[in-house]
């Protein structure tokens, strides 16, 4: 079965992957924009940043913002 392409909202087809390598949305080429910033998948590309997001993420959830 087919993979459904994934479009960001520039138009830029984004394909999740380690370091964004294999991404037309990482920067690198210039007929498309880079979506990294905001992009839903990151953490996809960028596994290694997961656990101190999550960490982040249990303590503004749980003890507030201080």
């Amino acid at each position: 079965m087919k993979r459904k392409p994934i479009i960001d909202v520039s138009g830029t087809p984004l394909t999740p992957s380690w370091q964004g390598r294999k991404c037309l949305g990482n920067g690198e080429h210039p007929e498309y924009e880079c979506c990294c910033d905001e992009c839903d998948y990151y953490l996809k590309c960028f596994p290694q940043y997961a656990s101190s997001f999550k960490q982040w993420l249990y303590n503004l959830i749980h003890k507030g913002d201080r």
